[in-house]
């Protein structure tokens, strides 16, 4: 499993080095390149060829070494190695996110596309959508860890908080990334940014109160309270 992940990685961080590569060639060395967008779709800050072109890969890089060592110094590496299919689906999922930001920058600073089009904020938060919508019907099968999952206080000091936890998030998250995906394809971009907010947040939110209630609710919970 670490095996395929690393492979996958390089194959895309390779990708990703080459299309940085070609994007530093083509554009002047001091040109100011479109590195962030406001809500709305504008651009409203601009960057280097060096912030825009390398930093995402630097960042995938990254997060790829991490995900692969992530068994190795989890204290609850065994559960993690357990939810594997799990693992390798947030790694790529993630790496795969980056990958489409890294693309939605170079595609504007080689004019491929207009900046202020719209499509770069759509084409990355379509991305996200996609991700969580495929994890959320993973999340249920998800055994207690410190890398992948809901992670609150309460889920990590009961199982049963845990199970509960990760069914009611796994549901949130289908239903953010099907219907924010869908306001983010058709819906202007402000608009579709809200829908998504809204749903992201509340899911999150709700996933808090749930693990709180459940982990209440589990005599075999762990606590440093002695009275309960």
């Amino acid at each position: 499993m670490i095996r395929t992940g690393l492979i996958l990685s390089a194959i895309i961080v390779l990708a990703m080095i080459g299309l940085s590569a070609w994007a530093w060639m083509m554009t002047p060395a001091d040109a100011q390149i479109p590195v962030h967008w406001s809500a709305t779709g504008e651009v409203n800050r601009y960057g280097s060829r060096l912030e825009a072109f390398g930093l995402i890969p630097a960042m995938t890089a990254g997060l790829s070494i991490l995900m692969a060592l992530a068994p190795r110094i989890d204290p609850r590496g065994r559960n993690l190695a357990k939810s594997g299919p799990l693992l390798i689906t947030v790694w790529l999922g993630l790496l795969a996110i980056l990958a489409m930001t890294h693309l939605a920058l170079v595609l504007p600073a080689l004019g491929l596309i207009e900046a202020d089009s719209g499509l770069v904020p759509k084409l990355v938060l379509g991305a996200v959508c996609i991700f969580l919508a495929v994890i959320g019907n993973m999340l249920g099968k998800a055994r207690p860890n410190w890398f992948v999952g809901v992670r609150t206080p309460w889920s990590l000091s009961s199982d049963r908080s845990w199970d509960i936890t990760h069914r009611w998030a796994g549901r949130g998250f289908v239903l953010t990334g099907l219907v924010g995906g869908a306001a983010i394809v058709f819906a202007p971009v402000g608009v579709g940014l809200t829908v998504f907010l809204t749903l992201i947040g509340t899911t999150a939110l709700g996933a808090i109160a749930v693990s709180y209630v459940a982990w209440r609710g589990d005599p075999d919970r762990e606590t440093f309270n002695e009275a309960d």
